[in-house]
C-alpha cells in the first residue's frame, strides 16, 4: 500500500494549522493561566492607611524559600576560626547561587554534652555569624541532642527545602545510651532523613586522625568535606 504525503503549501505567508481534535490535546488559552491571588486583609490595611483602593496581592514566598542550617560541634577539640571562615564562604556562595531565593539561616551548637539553638531561621546572615563568633568551646559532643533541636526547627516540609552542614570531628561521646554514635545515627534516619542535602564538614585536626566524621557521613548518607 502506498502512502501519499499531503501537499504542503510553500507559498509565502501561508499558515499551517494543526488539527488538535484528533490528538486529544488542547492548547491552554492565555487567560486560563494562574493569576496572582488577592490579599484581602493586606488590601484593606492599605486602604485604611492611604484612603484609596489599591489591590494587594499575596506573595508566594514559600516556593522561593531556601533554608541553610548549621550544626556546630563546639567541643574542646573543634576549631572555631575554621568553622567561621567556612560558613562565611558558604553564605557568600549560597547568596550568589540563589539570587532569586529567600535564604533563611539557622544554627545549633553542641556544647558541654548538650545542644542549644544559636539562631532560629533568619534572613540576616551577618547576625548569625556574629553569634557563632561569640560561641564558647568545650565539653563533650552529644550529636543526638543537636539533631533533636534541628527537628524542632525544621518540620518535614521545611526539610525538603533545607541544606544541613554538620561541623564535627565525629567524636560523639555523650548521649542517652552507652552507644551515642549509633543513637545519633538512628535519630537522624528517623526524623531528619527528608533533608534535601546534608554535608559533614570534617574538622578533625592533629597528627593522628580517627576518621570519625567520615564514618558519620557514611552512616547518614551525607557528603563529606575535609
Amino acid at each position: 500500500m502506498q502512502l501519499k504525503a499531503s501537499p504542503v503549501s510553500t507559498r509565502k505567508g501561508a499558515t499551517i494549522k494543526k488539527d488538535n481534535s484528533k490528538t486529544g490535546f488542547t492548547q491552554r488559552p492565555a487567560y486560563a493561566r494562574s493569576t496572582p491571588k488577592v490579599a484581602i486583609l493586606k488590601t484593606l490595611k492599605h486602604y485604611l492607611a492611604h484612603d484609596k483602593v489599591e489591590i494587594q496581592y499575596k506573595q508566594e514566598q514559600a516556593k522561593n524559600e531556601l533554608y541553610v542550617c548549621f550544626l556546630l560541634d563546639s567541643s574542646g577539640s573543634m576549631m572555631k576560626d575554621k568553622q567561621i571562615a567556612f560558613i562565611k564562604g558558604l553564605v557568600a556562595t549560597t547568596i550568589a547561587r540563589y539570587k532569586t531565593r529567600r535564604i533563611k539561616y539557622a544554627a545549633v551548637a553542641l556544647h558541654n554534652g548538650t545542644a542549644q539553638i544559636l539562631s532560629a531561621p533568619t534572613l540576616h546572615a551577618d547576625e548569625l555569624l556574629q553569634t557563632i563568633a561569640a560561641l564558647k568551646t568545650g565539653g563533650k559532643t552529644n550529636m543526638q541532642s543537636g539533631f533533636v533541636l534541628l527537628h524542632q526547627l525544621m518540620k518535614t516540609n521545611t526539610q525538603q527545602k533545607a541544606s544541613l552542614y554538620i561541623f564535627t570531628d565525629g567524636k560523639i561521646n555523650a548521649g542517652n545510651t552507652a552507644t551515642p554514635f549509633e543513637e545519633a545515627v538512628r535519630y537522624y534516619k528517623q526524623y531528619l532523613s527528608a533533608i534535601r542535602e546534608t554535608t559533614v564538614v570534617d574538622n578533625e585536626s592533629g597528627f593522628v586522625q580517627l576518621g570519625k566524621a567520615g564514618e558519620l557521613a557514611e552512616a547518614i548518607k551525607a557528603k563529606l568535606v575535609k
